[in-house]
């Protein structure tokens, strides 16, 4: 059987949405927590949509479905933190992806500058303020400019692929022909 698949999109609605989760599938992305304010009222969900895109300004962005529920609150309280978790953080994961409970029960959390909910012992926190938001087709993408930071580098990190979380399985970091390097370097 021919495990290579190719699609020309514009076909059919639900064979190109198929045929693309299958594909965005197969990148591997890490699993963060959103965090907002609704009023008082502390909201969070689970997202992979996260990416840094410049440190000067020092900004990140978050992107969530234009149906979700979380959405009203994030775009009317323009500061979000995205907490980056650990692979023994998968409860945490489930937890604030599902519907009709209590996102935060029993989850250790704290407040910075902004207010919002930071979560306790993930491998990074970025309190962040709204500096652009815009509509990308059925998502409305949040970027933002990054106020305060914190990481611990000494988890493993929890991993999405293929519709499920995974472990990382290496210590440390290779250059493009597989030689270890230091983390963030090149091996020389």
């Amino acid at each position: 059987m021919d495990a290579v698949h190719t699609f020309e999109l514009g076909q059919d609605p639900e064979t190109d949405a198929r045929a693309l989760r299958n594909a965005f599938g197969c990148f591997t992305t890490g699993v963060t927590v959103v965090t907002t304010l609704d009023g008082d009222r502390r909201v969070g969900f689970t997202a992979n949509s996260f990416t840094s895109i410049s440190l000067d300004p020092p900004l990140a962005l978050v992107s969530i479905g234009l149906g979700a529920s979380c959405l009203p609150a994030l775009a009317q309280s323009g500061r979000f933190v995205v907490n980056v978790l650990h692979v023994d953080q998968q409860d945490v994961a489930r937890q604030f992806a599902r519907r009709d409970c209590d996102r935060f029960d029993g989850v250790g959390i704290e407040t910075w500058l902004t207010g919002v909910p930071v979560l306790n012992g993930c491998m990074a926190n970025f309190e962040c303020e709204t500096h652009h938001a815009f509509q990308a087709g059925d998502h409305q993408v949040f970027v933002g400019r990054i106020l305060k930071v914190r990481y611990d580098p000494s988890h493993e990190p929890l991993v999405f692929l293929r519709g499920g979380y995974r472990r990382v399985h290496t210590d440390a970091p290779t250059d493009e022909v597989g030689q270890a390097t230091s983390a963030g370097g090149r091996a020389l």
